[in-house]
């Protein structure tokens, strides 16, 4: 497959080709499909959740299953790591997001929400609070230590659909249904940018390691790169032939990897926005990420299975 990027005020001067990855684990156990994927920080573990209303913990290495969580009473549609790799949080369209306690499988706080559906969910790096969104277009804020909601802001009046905290933990980027994406102050819900381009919802977030780029992936099939101090878009990245799920980077910056309802995960340089890797699966691909040392690539797809991808050396 070729590289194809349209890039925003300058020139991509090569095109490579993308090279093709093969499943090394294939992971059983979810009852239906997998929503939501993630590792832990050290990339020992990655955690999986979805329609099965379960969490389940699997080495990274190994691809065992560790241990199996329950305690949702509906479909899970996303999770985090806590920065210690402790615990997981986990919300869905129960009406609740849970923090849980990975050593012993023991949801240690259950957090009621104004919202009928959560669709995401983020640690602080710090680990002390949480931030959430969903169905009503507010973010909740929750102070983790008294177990309460600590504040919540309408920052429109459409869905949320995703969220991201910037690695200082001073902002989150959310967006959803109304195509806009908005960096809010996690202190005051003040909206500091508004970040306007894609064409339909947008349903994946994240941040680069260092905060100063912003991808986006959205219903519009394009991934889209924003300059966070600026405020402006600097790329967008075109390749999925249907809308893109999930999006992440690598520990270093300099992967990103992109999930969509085509059947694709892409693996690209975030630097020059060249499509590294692309894997096709027999079903959707609905969630992937990165493992932090650029190694791995886990996904989740619409027929309940897992998958570790392993990269070749000059993808990582």
């Amino acid at each position: 497959m070729d590289c194809r990027v349209l890039w925003v005020g300058t020139a991509l001067l090569s095109v490579a080709a993308a090279s093709e990855a093969q499943p090394i684990r294939r992971l059983t156990g979810h009852d239906g499909p997998v929503y939501a994927l993630a590792f832990s920080a050290d990339g020992r573990s990655l955690a999986s959740a979805g329609l099965d209303h379960t969490l389940k913990v699997w080495d990274a290495d190994s691809g065992r299953l560790r241990r199996t969580l329950r305690g949702h009473d509906d479909r899970v549609a996303s999770l985090a790591w806590s920065p210690d790799g402790r615990r997981l949080a986990s919300a869905g369209v129960d009406y609740s997001v849970r923090v849980w306690d990975v050593a012993s499988g023991k949801a240690t706080l259950v957090l009621r929400t104004r919202e009928t559906c959560v669709f995401a969910v983020a640690f602080t790096p710090d680990g002390r609070r949480l931030a959430t969104c969903g169905e009503s277009g507010a973010v909740e804020v929750w102070d983790l230590r008294a177990g309460r909601r600590e504040n919540r802001w309408a920052v429109g009046d459409q869905a949320l659909y995703a969220l991201a905290v910037t690695p200082d933990g001073r902002r989150a980027a959310v967006a959803g249904l109304d195509r806009r994406i908005r960096l809010v102050e996690l202190e005051t819900g003040k909206t500091l940018q508004t970040l306007e381009g894609h064409r339909g919802h947008v349903y994946g977030l994240s941040f680069s390691p260092d905060g100063k780029v912003l991808a986006s992936g959205s219903a519009d099939r394009t991934l889209r790169l924003w300059d966070t101090t600026a405020g402006k878009e600097t790329a967008i990245l075109t390749g999925h032939e249907d809308a893109i799920y999930q999006v992440g980077f690598s520990g270093d910056g300099r992967r990103l990897v992109s999930a969509g309802t085509d059947g694709q995960v892409i693996v690209w340089d975030a630097a020059t926005g060249a499509e590294l890797l692309t894997h096709r699966f027999p079903s959707r691909p609905l969630c992937a990420g990165l493992s932090p040392d650029g190694r791995q690539v886990g996904a989740g797809t619409s027929d309940a299975l897992c998958y570790l991808l392993e990269l070749p050396r000059h993808v990582r």
